[in-house]
Protein backbone atom coordinates (compact mmCIF):
# COMPACT_ATOMS: atom_id res chain seq x y z
CA UNK A 1 0.00 0.00 0.00
CA UNK A 2 1.38 3.39 -0.99
CA UNK A 3 0.54 6.36 1.24
CA UNK A 4 -1.52 9.04 -0.47
CA UNK A 5 0.31 11.75 -2.36
CA UNK A 6 -2.03 14.63 -1.64
CA UNK A 7 -1.44 18.16 -0.45
CA UNK A 8 -2.96 17.61 3.01
CA UNK A 9 -0.38 15.00 4.12
CA UNK A 10 2.51 16.80 5.81
CA UNK A 11 4.53 13.86 7.19
CA UNK A 12 4.41 10.08 7.41
CA UNK A 13 5.78 7.75 10.07
CA UNK A 14 5.05 4.05 9.79
CA UNK A 15 1.26 3.75 9.64
CA UNK A 16 0.61 7.27 10.99
CA UNK A 17 0.06 10.08 8.51
CA UNK A 18 0.10 13.66 9.80
CA UNK A 19 -2.01 16.10 7.84
CA UNK A 20 -3.39 19.59 7.60
CA UNK A 21 -7.13 20.18 7.38
CA UNK A 22 -8.45 17.85 4.69
CA UNK A 23 -11.09 18.64 2.14
CA UNK A 24 -13.48 15.99 0.91
CA UNK A 25 -11.18 15.01 -1.98
CA UNK A 26 -8.42 14.34 0.59
CA UNK A 27 -10.82 12.10 2.53
CA UNK A 28 -11.54 10.22 -0.70
CA UNK A 29 -7.80 9.72 -1.28
CA UNK A 30 -7.19 8.59 2.29
CA UNK A 31 -10.02 6.06 2.13
CA UNK A 32 -8.82 4.78 -1.25
CA UNK A 33 -5.32 4.33 0.17
CA UNK A 34 -6.56 2.30 3.12
CA UNK A 35 -6.78 4.79 5.97
CA UNK A 36 -8.91 3.28 8.70
CA UNK A 37 -9.08 6.05 11.31
CA UNK A 38 -9.10 9.84 11.07
CA UNK A 39 -8.18 11.66 14.28
CA UNK A 40 -9.15 15.34 14.34
CA UNK A 41 -7.21 17.54 16.81
CA UNK A 42 -9.12 20.71 15.96
CA UNK A 43 -11.46 22.20 18.53
CA UNK A 44 -15.21 21.74 18.22
CA UNK A 45 -15.55 25.39 17.21
CA UNK A 46 -13.00 25.03 14.42
CA UNK A 47 -14.58 21.83 13.14
CA UNK A 48 -18.06 23.38 13.20
CA UNK A 49 -16.86 26.14 10.87
CA UNK A 50 -15.94 23.70 8.09
CA UNK A 51 -18.10 23.71 4.93
CA UNK A 52 -18.94 20.02 5.47
CA UNK A 53 -19.70 17.71 8.38
CA UNK A 54 -16.32 16.16 9.09
CA UNK A 55 -17.59 13.21 11.14
CA UNK A 56 -20.25 12.31 8.56
CA UNK A 57 -17.84 12.72 5.64
CA UNK A 58 -15.27 10.41 7.25
CA UNK A 59 -17.91 7.81 8.16
CA UNK A 60 -19.41 7.94 4.65
CA UNK A 61 -16.02 6.83 3.33
CA UNK A 62 -15.85 3.85 5.67
CA UNK A 63 -13.30 5.29 8.08
CA UNK A 64 -13.65 5.71 11.83
CA UNK A 65 -13.68 9.31 13.10
CA UNK A 66 -12.19 10.35 16.45
CA UNK A 67 -12.13 13.85 17.94
CA UNK A 68 -9.16 14.64 20.18
CA UNK A 69 -9.32 18.47 20.39
CA UNK A 70 -6.20 20.34 21.46
CA UNK A 71 -6.22 24.01 22.34
CA UNK A 72 -8.76 26.58 23.36
CA UNK A 73 -10.85 25.51 26.32
CA UNK A 74 -9.70 21.90 25.77
CA UNK A 75 -6.05 22.61 26.50
CA UNK A 76 -3.59 19.76 26.11
CA UNK A 77 -3.12 16.93 28.57
CA UNK A 78 -1.84 13.41 29.11
CA UNK A 79 -5.30 11.86 28.66
CA UNK A 80 -5.02 12.60 24.94
CA UNK A 81 -1.69 10.80 24.69
CA UNK A 82 -3.04 7.78 26.56
CA UNK A 83 -6.11 7.69 24.30
CA UNK A 84 -3.94 7.96 21.19
CA UNK A 85 -1.79 5.08 22.43
CA UNK A 86 -4.89 2.92 22.88
CA UNK A 87 -6.09 3.72 19.36
CA UNK A 88 -2.73 3.01 17.77
CA UNK A 89 -2.28 -0.21 19.73
CA UNK A 90 -5.76 -1.48 18.81
CA UNK A 91 -5.47 -0.80 15.08
CA UNK A 92 -2.66 -1.40 12.61
CA UNK A 93 -3.63 1.66 10.59
CA UNK A 94 -3.14 3.59 8.57
CA UNK A 95 -4.25 6.33 10.92
CA UNK A 96 -4.45 9.93 9.76
CA UNK A 97 -4.02 12.61 12.43
CA UNK A 98 -4.91 16.15 11.42
CA UNK A 99 -5.63 19.67 12.63
CA UNK A 100 -5.49 22.98 10.76
CA UNK A 101 -1.81 22.69 9.80
CA UNK A 102 -0.90 19.33 11.34
CA UNK A 103 1.14 20.91 14.15
CA UNK A 104 -1.13 20.00 17.08
CA UNK A 105 -1.39 16.46 15.78
CA UNK A 106 2.39 16.27 15.40
CA UNK A 107 2.84 17.36 19.00
CA UNK A 108 0.36 14.74 20.21
CA UNK A 109 2.14 12.08 18.17
CA UNK A 110 5.53 13.29 19.49
CA UNK A 111 4.25 12.82 23.05
CA UNK A 112 3.09 9.32 22.10
CA UNK A 113 6.50 8.47 20.63
CA UNK A 114 8.24 9.69 23.80
CA UNK A 115 5.80 7.90 26.12
CA UNK A 116 6.29 4.61 24.26
CA UNK A 117 10.06 4.86 23.89
CA UNK A 118 9.92 5.28 20.11
CA UNK A 119 11.08 8.91 19.91
CA UNK A 120 14.77 8.43 19.17
CA UNK A 121 16.85 11.54 19.86
CA UNK A 122 14.10 13.85 18.60
CA UNK A 123 10.49 12.73 18.11
CA UNK A 124 9.93 15.33 15.38
CA UNK A 125 12.90 14.01 13.40
CA UNK A 126 11.71 10.44 14.01
CA UNK A 127 8.34 11.25 12.43
CA UNK A 128 9.83 13.40 9.63
CA UNK A 129 7.93 16.47 10.85
CA UNK A 130 8.90 19.61 8.89
CA UNK A 131 6.87 22.12 10.88
CA UNK A 132 6.92 24.02 14.16
CA UNK A 133 7.95 22.46 17.45
CA UNK A 134 6.86 23.46 20.93
CA UNK A 135 8.54 21.45 23.71
CA UNK A 136 6.11 22.95 26.24
CA UNK A 137 3.12 21.50 24.39
CA UNK A 138 4.78 18.10 24.21
CA UNK A 139 5.48 18.21 27.96
CA UNK A 140 1.84 19.12 28.62
CA UNK A 141 0.75 16.06 26.65
CA UNK A 142 3.13 13.63 28.36
CA UNK A 143 1.82 11.38 31.11
CA UNK A 144 3.65 11.81 34.41
CA UNK A 145 6.71 9.60 34.77
CA UNK A 146 5.67 6.22 36.10
CA UNK A 147 2.02 6.68 35.11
Amino acid sequence: MTPPNDAAIVARHNSVWLASQPNEADLDAWAADGARIVINSRTHEETASLPFDMAAAVAARGMHYVEMPIGGSHGAGPALTRALGEILQADDGPVVMHCRSGTRSAHLYAAHLIATGQAGDDPFETMNWPGGRDPGMVRALLPPVGA
